[in-house]
């Protein structure tokens, strides 16, 4: 919660899609890094959807929810597209911030990004940050996804769809 300070304790920061598939696996992560004892554990989220998250987290979970600016009007649709442009386009700069403001702070042993957010893999590989891919989806649909490489390549399927 956003309430919840940071310890001297090493932290993870996780950034999860901004949809509810992605981010209740996000936050059951997070919750069960921190009931371990190991970690503090802080979800990043953009700023349209923050509130939601951050008031739906338990506060025994002790997950600092912390908003990053998205760049979105508040009359911008929150449509797929929207939000994949203010993350590609806007996102990256303010993760990258933070990311270094936390180092400061103490230890940040790791980042994990919904794989749905690639983008903050590159902010995390600037920042020098280990990085981990998460996805919350069916093990079958990453290895479809992972796979659309080498179909286009072998022309199985073509590089339009």
């Amino acid at each position: 919660m956003g309430n919840v300070k940071c310890t001297k304790k090493a932290k993870m920061i996780l950034v999860p899609y901004p949809a509810q598939g992605h981010v209740t696996p996000m936050l059951k992560l997070a919750s069960a890094f921190h009931n371990r004892g190991i970690f503090d554990t802080i979800l990043i989220t953009p700023e349209f959807i923050h509130h939601q998250i951050a008031s739906s987290t338990e506060p025994k979970d002790q997950i600092l929810c912390m908003p990053i600016p998205d760049g979105l009007d508040k009359d911008t649709p929150r449509d797929f597209f929207a939000i994949e442009m203010a993350m590609e386009k806007n996102m990256p700069v303010h993760l990258e911030a933070m990311i270094h403001k936390l180092v400061e702070d103490g230890e940040v042993v790791c980042v994990v990004v919904d794989l749905l957010a690639s983008w903050a893999i590159e902010v995390a590989n600037r920042c020098r940050v280990p990085v981990a891919g998460f996805w919350p989806g069916m093990f079958a649909a990453y290895e479809m996804i992972a796979a659309i490489p080498d179909m286009v390549r072998t022309g199985l399927v073509s590089d339009t769809g």
